[in-house]
């Protein structure tokens, strides 16, 4: 039967019977096509249990390959986003000339970036489009006459060369790459720390100002809701040494800080020594000469055990809009406090003064309050450009590092998969051509 429809096929594809022996060939192909065919769709589930197997037994897996692939692109992002930073400190300072290094510099990152996206498009194709792939490749592979089974030979091989190939690429890249250098150099320092209140309590969203020949701030630096503060590479360089004179402006208020003088590179804590946070968006300014012999804060709650030791002393309340102060006492007698308002970075503070004669007094506080917004304030950085081209020239090789790393062995293993991909399905059958004579 098998001869007599190869025979019949002939007649019709080439106008005239085939030979006996292309006719056993045919038949030949035909039945091995077609067992092959039963068995890549009986096997089509285990195929797709083959990848998940492979990747546990070599140590890999997708969501490694994933996060391995986000800390690359954040460590990408992270780099640009510094280098855009710096060029802008540069075009401030009158740099102008360095910045078009920078612009070098940034495109190599960019084009890191491009190839990294390359990979996310590829990855995320193989990871969720697996089983689709696979299906359509054993389709292809078993429609009759061998009209498909290259395609179908080569998506199948596809399929399962780089669902298992792509997590490895991290081995890969571990195994030729170089160690990155750092982006930092190492004539300039850092200065980190917190601002605290006169207990050493945290301030949240201070403006930390620095000061270094002129009246106007060289650097500005906004702290998180910790208190918190960094300055330094890669938006600020400082030199070895510099030395910056400190202030600290909170709630529309300016504080000097203890210590009043830092030197780079420092940290540490920065302490209001005239200001206590009660939290929840309530400030007390102490103003003159007094000594606190206790305080004690609970939620919603301040009381004050102090001694006024010059002739009179100001206590000064702040409090954003929202916060309602229900009663303030000295002593037992309530004190009507009149607010007025003012605006400080975009937030509304309200203000009220008690004024204290030479004494001992218990104060306490009662009101409701929330969390502190951040301000609004225009930060500002700064640029010691006395080695800024050697400074420079390590975030270049830092670059082309980048390349090499996230560009071109990517695009080497990529390669590699391809050619693995090729060979499995020449295995399969695929590419091959049916000589009839």
């Amino acid at each position: 039967m098998l001869s007599l429809l190869t025979y019949s096929l002939g007649a019709v594809l080439y106008g005239s019977p085939l030979p006996l022996k292309s006719i056993k060939k045919w038949g030949v192909l035909m039945m091995y096509d077609g067992l092959a065919s039963a068995v890549l769709v009986s096997a089509y589930s285990l195929l797709l249990k083959l990848g998940d197997y492979f990747l546990a037994v070599l140590g890999a897996s997708w969501p490694n390959f994933i996060t391995w692939l986000t800390g690359r692109t954040t460590t990408l992002v992270a780099s640009y986003l510094a280098i855009q930073s710096i060029a802008a400190a540069l075009k401030v300072s009158g740099a102008d000339i360095l910045v078009e290094l920078l612009k070098h510099i940034s495109s190599l990152i960019a084009t890191s970036l491009t190839a990294i996206k390359t990979i996310y498009l590829i990855s995320t194709v193989v990871y969720s489009l697996r089983d689709k792939i696979l299906t359509i490749g054993i389709l292809l592979y078993t429609i009759p006459l061998r009209m498909g089974k290259s395609a179908g030979a080569a998506i199948v091989a596809l399929s399962i060369v780089y669902y298992i190939g792509m997590p490895l690429m991290p081995v890969f890249a571990l195994a030729l790459e170089s160690p990155q250098p750092p982006i930092a150099s190492d004539r300039y320092g850092a200065i980190t720390g917190s601002i605290v209140d006169v207990l050493g309590n945290p301030v949240p969203h201070a403006v930390v100002k620095f000061y270094k020949s002129s009246r106007d701030p060289a650097i500005v630096v906004l702290g998180d809701s910790e208190g918190k503060f960094y300055v330094g590479p890669p938006q600020d360089l400082l030199s070895l040494g510099d030395e910056f004179e400190v202030e600290v402006a909170f709630m529309g208020y300016a504080f000097g800080v203890d210590p009043a003088l830092v030197r780079v590179p420092w940290s540490g804590s920065l302490r209001v020594s005239n200001m206590l946070y009660a939290g929840k968006g309530l400030s007390i300014v102490f103003i003159g000469i007094l000594e606190i012999s206790s305080v004690n804060l609970s939620s919603g709650l301040v009381v004050l055990d102090l001694k006024v030791l010059g002739s009179e002393a100001t206590l000064v309340f702040l409090k954003l809009k929202p916060v309602e102060v229900e009663k303030i006492l000295i002593g037992v007698e309530p004190i009507s406090c009149s607010w007025s308002a003012f605006s400080w970075g975009g937030l509304e503070v309200e203000e009220c003064f008690i004024t204290l004669s030479e004494g001992k007094y218990i104060v306490k506080v009662s009101y409701f309050g929330s969390y502190v917004p951040r301000p609004k304030v225009e930060e500002k950085h700064y640029v010691d450009i006395g080695d800024i081209v050697g400074y420079l020239n390590v975030i270049q090789t830092t670059a082309v590092s980048y390349l090499y790393s996230y560009l071109l062995l990517p695009s080497a293993y990529l390669i590699i998969l391809s050619a693995s991909s090729y060979a499995l399905s020449k295995f399969l059958g695929g590419g091959l051509r049916l000589r009839v004579v």
